[in-house]
Formats: structure tokens, sequence, C-alpha cells
């Protein structure tokens, strides 16, 4: 079912998540071997984690390398001819300080669990965009939010059950093709992805399940910097660089709905744990470069006051809200760039020194004017 997806990858190690189309998990093994060399280490057996998921994780490798791997269909008969090859990829381990390499960013592909429905991200567009992220073989990939789209159900309202967020997730992968092949990925949480913080806690818990099976992340442990149990906000180091992704979603409990019931721009929070982790962590942070990355800025100001309440403007925000807090923060710590998505536009900004910066959309399929999010420089 498309390509395995590789997760929090360390120093020692890394995670591999495979969907199977069809057959039993069970069967799958996973070898791997640093690149260049010619023998592949014994295969490992997997963790079953559905009936169409299974789950690797190797540890005690080498920092900064690429590792190739396989994965084949064991033969489980006398009578069966051997393995049967289904896919060959590589990962990179986490890179060591005064290390280069690159990485790809996007932003709301808003794929939803039916391909076939008209008012939601266009799935061609994704794969357009992997293929593309393929052709550079970045260390990772970063989804800034919006992964999933659930207009089918209602604006921004969750949907009927976990098999629709499932089904949505699956697509997801799929249409990122060979973006995955040699490419970890991590995710940032959106407002389309199912857990905001104004849906029932039921409604969350299904979406959430879901994103912890098929699109897994760094659990609290993974990295020296942390995070929480439910992967939707943490922290690593690659390089040079501390990486810090936040969720401003799920710690909202108001709903910002445009004209449906818009809220106001200044109660988007991270609440009070996760905005106390954010200042240790940038206390703590050594590294040169320090990024945040956030669906949006956690405050608004857009073209109008309903664009401003549905978190839009970037940099516009930074003295709005709780954004205003995390920009003091940013310019006490050293933070250069505010990675962020949810505008659907190209733009970057410079509030004090540090860039608000959005690169664009992966798949969806409404365009944004400056007379909704406010920008006077932006390209679509």
């Amino acid at each position: 079912m498309g390509a395995p997806l590789a997760f929090a990858p360390t120093a020692q190690g890394f995670g591999i998540s495979v969907v199977l189309k069809q057959g039993d998990p069970e069967k799958l093994l996973v070898r791997i071997r640093a690149e260049g060399e010619q023998d592949y280490g014994e295969p490992k057996t997997p963790m079953v984690l559905a009936s169409d998921l299974a789950e690797f994780h190797f540890d005690g490798l080498d920092a900064g390398t690429r590792y190739e791997y396989q994965v084949v269909v064991a033969a489980t008969d006398a009578e069966e001819a051997g393995e049967e090859l289904l896919y060959e990829g590589s990962v990179v381990t986490q890179r060591p300080p005064g290390a280069s390499y690159s990485i790809a960013l996007i932003s709301d592909p808003h794929i939803g669990a039916n391909l076939a429905y008209h008012n939601q991200g266009d799935e061609t567009i994704l794969r357009a965009v992997g293929a593309e992220i393929a052709a550079m073989s970045p260390d990772f990939v970063l989804n800034l939010g919006d992964m999933l789209d659930f207009h089918e159900y209602g604006f921004n309202s969750p949907p009927p059950d976990g098999s629709v967020t499932r089904l949505a997730y699956l697509n997801y992968r799929w249409g990122l093709g060979d973006a995955l092949r040699n490419s970890a990925h991590f995710t940032t949480i959106g407002n389309w992805d199912g857990e905001n913080g104004d849906f029932p806690a039921e409604a969350i818990a299904w979406s959430r399940e879901q994103r912890l099976l098929y699109v897994p992340g760094p659990k609290p442990t993974t990295y020296p910097e942390g995070g929480n149990a439910w992967e939707d906000y943490y922290a690593f180091t690659w390089g040079d660089a501390l990486f810090v992704v936040l969720n401003v979603m799920t710690y909202t409990p108001t709903p910002h709905l445009l004209s449906f019931n818009p809220g106001v721009p200044d109660d988007w929070t991270l609440g009070q744990e996760q905005l106390e982790w954010l200042e240790r962590t940038l206390k703590n942070a050594t590294s040169k470069w320090r990024f945040l990355v956030i669906h949006h800025a956690v405050g608004g100001k857009a073209g109008d006051e309903i664009n401003g309440a549905y978190g839009r403007g970037g940099g516009q925000a930074a003295n709005v809200g709780e954004q205003a807090i995390v920009h003091r923060l940013m310019l006490d710590h050293g933070v250069q760039i505010f990675f962020y998505g949810h505008d659907h536009v190209f733009t970057d900004m410079v509030v004090d020194g540090i860039h608000y910066t959005e690169p664009g959309s992966a798949g969806a399929i409404w365009m944004f004017s400056g007379l909704e999010t406010g920008y006077t420089q932006y390209w679509a």
C-alpha cells in the first residue's frame, strides 16, 4: 500500500511502518545494511498492530549513516519458492553536528478518505509533489499539518468514526508515493486532521489512534528534547538545527469556524503544559539553528477579523494573543525561523529578525488572496 513509512530516526536507529493492501503482515520481514555494504543483516520480525499493518524497530546503528532496507514476505511453507521482495528503500540516522543535509517541508495536502469526493485536496498534486521530493531524497519530510480533510462531513467537523480517519491516512501515504522511499516522515497537527480541541474527546481519540498507528512519530523518550505521549508535539536535533514541532489545535478548546462560528483571534493556545515545555526546550537549546514548526500562529491577524480568528496571517500575528509569548521566546532564545502552513501560499515575512515562512500547499484546492490573508507579497 505505497512506500513504507520510516519514522523517529535517532542516532542509533529508526522505525519502519509497512501497510499491506492484502496478505498477512505477520509474514513480513525487514532487513537492513549500511549503504555501501554488500550483505544485509538478519531480518527483523514485525510488531503486528492491525490486520494490515506491521511495524519494525532497529537500533544499535551508527549516526549520520544511510541504511538500505528490504521488505520481504517470508516463505512459511516448504513448498513455497522462497521470499518475495516487496519494497526497497533507505533511511538516514540522525545527523551529528556539522553535517550537511537536505529536508523537504510540505503542508496542507488535505487528503480525504473518499478520493472521489470533490471538495477536498487533489491527490494528483500530492503525487506530483511526492515525485519531486523522491528525486531529491532528503533526509526527512516534515508535514506542517492538514494532512487529511473531512469536508465530506462538514466544515471542520470530526469524521464519523476512526475508520474514516484510517482511510484518509492510507490515501495520504499512497499519495506521497516514493517520497517516502528514502526519507523519514514527521507530522504536525493541522485543523483538518481530526484532533481539534473543541471536538468531543471521543472524536479526538479515534483520529489520534489512527495517526499513532498509520503515521507514527517520536515518543516522549525518543529524543532528549522530549515531547508528549500523544506524539503531537516534540523536538529533535538534526545536524546543527533544532526542530521544535508544536500543536496549536488540540489544546485550544474554542471553535474557530470562519463565518459559521468565527471565534476570536487571540484565544488560540498551546496549553500551559506545552508552552512550559517549549520554554524549557528553547532555554536548553545549544544548536546553531533553531526552528519552530506549527500549523499556524498561536493567534491570527489577516485580511479581516474572521480570517484572523481562523489563525491566518503568519507574522502579521506576531503580537496577537499567545503568539506574542511565543514570539518573545523566539527572540530571547535565538530562533531564526517560524515555519507554518494553513494559508496555502508561499510567503516569507521577517518580524524583529525572525522569518515567518510558509511553503505553500501540496494539494489544497482553495487558493487565498491578500483579501483573506492580508499578505502583500506571496506566491500561490
